[in-house]
């Protein structure tokens, strides 16, 4: 009798949490998101799931609120989520946003996949909910895209959309960048926000992401403040704990090719900016391809200037691919 009422007692709980977990699917109060750990030459994760962190619950509110506003329904929103039943489901409500390692930056380029081919690969990946892919197709969006056979038109309404799309997914660096249209209004209209905007950009670099840094850097620099922009960039590039990405790499070489809150070091700068090319065709990237192809140029180094330039064109930088016309 005993073990009877136990296997009772047992099965009781079992069906209780499989009810209560499912109920939590339908609520109106949280978002069923799926993420996947996969391998493969595909763009996709290939690492362990790893939480980072999650966002305070009052950032995450407003930004839940920003993104269904933009969105302009939570439903509108909710079709461009990542959504499944595979490896690793999280609940989440609005106040916690949860924020995985493996969904951090910008999307990885498939080999197979021509870079002047980049827009349409990420715009398919980001319908399908891909949090790094909305970051990487809003950049785009943010500065145009110009290539041999993609042409998109800058667009910052449709930048701070999928932005806001990934920043309630976890993306650190689409919050900080979310975080950049709030303050400013570029993008989001009358949902401008600057409290939350700063709020935004201020917590992505205070735990170290690039894109946040990269942010509150240029807000110093707008301040005239070169000294502290560039302690903030060489501060995150020499933590071995923290990621860095081609923008950084190529602020932080500017600041010590042009001597902007350090000695001048146009070898250390250069060699920054090699290094952010190597990380194509992440934002900033074409920059740095640009700015040595003007390097290489001006010391007379015709092969590799041309190199560069080829690479920034490839990239879809405008003055690139005009010169090359």
């Amino acid at each position: 009798m005993f073990c009877e009422l136990l296997l009772i007692f047992c099965f009781a709980i079992v069906a209780n949490g499989f009810i209560s977990s499912h109920s939590s699917i339908n609520s109106s109060s949280s978002h069923h998101r799926s993420f996947t750990s996969s391998s493969g030459d595909d763009g996709q994760a290939c690492k362990e799931d790893i939480i980072i962190t999650s966002l305070p619950p009052d950032i995450s509110c407003d930004v839940w609120s920003a993104a269904e506003n933009l969105w302009g329904s939570p439903e509108s929103l909710g079709s461009v989520l990542v959504s499944g039943s595979d490896h690793f489901i999280y609940q989440s409500s609005r106040s916690d946003i949860i924020c995985h390692a493996d969904y951090q930056g910008e999307m990885s380029l498939p080999s197979s996949i021509p870079l002047s081919q980049r827009f349409s690969y990420f715009e398919q990946q980001s319908q399908k909910g891909d949090p790094r892919a909305q970051h990487s197709i809003g950049l785009l969006l943010w500065n145009g895209f110009t290539s041999s056979t993609e042409q998109t038109p800058i667009d910052p309404e449709a930048s701070a959309r999928w932005h806001a799309a990934a920043a309630v997914q976890g993306n650190l660096d689409a919050l900080a960048v979310f975080g950049g249209c709030l303050r400013t209004g570029t993008g989001v209209g009358k949902y401008k926000s600057i409290a939350l905007g700063l709020r935004c950009i201020e917590y992505s670099a205070s735990i170290g992401n690039p894109s946040g840094v990269n942010k509150k850097g240029a807000m110093m620099e707008s301040n005239d403040d070169y000294f502290g922009a560039m302690r903030l960039y060489r501060e995150c590039y020499e933590d071995e704990s923290k990621r860095t990405n081609a923008l950084l790499l190529f602020n932080l070489g500017y600041c010590l090719i042009h001597g902007e809150g350090v000695d001048h070091d146009v070898d250390e700068g250069e060699k920054l900016w090699r290094d952010a090319v190597a990380l194509a065709p992440e934002e900033g990237s074409e920059e740095a391809a640009w700015f040595l192809y003007q390097q290489y140029s001006e010391r007379g180094d015709v092969v590799k200037a041309r190199q560069y330039l080829d690479i920034a064109a490839d990239l879809g930088l405008e003055d690139a691919v005009l010169m090359k016309k």
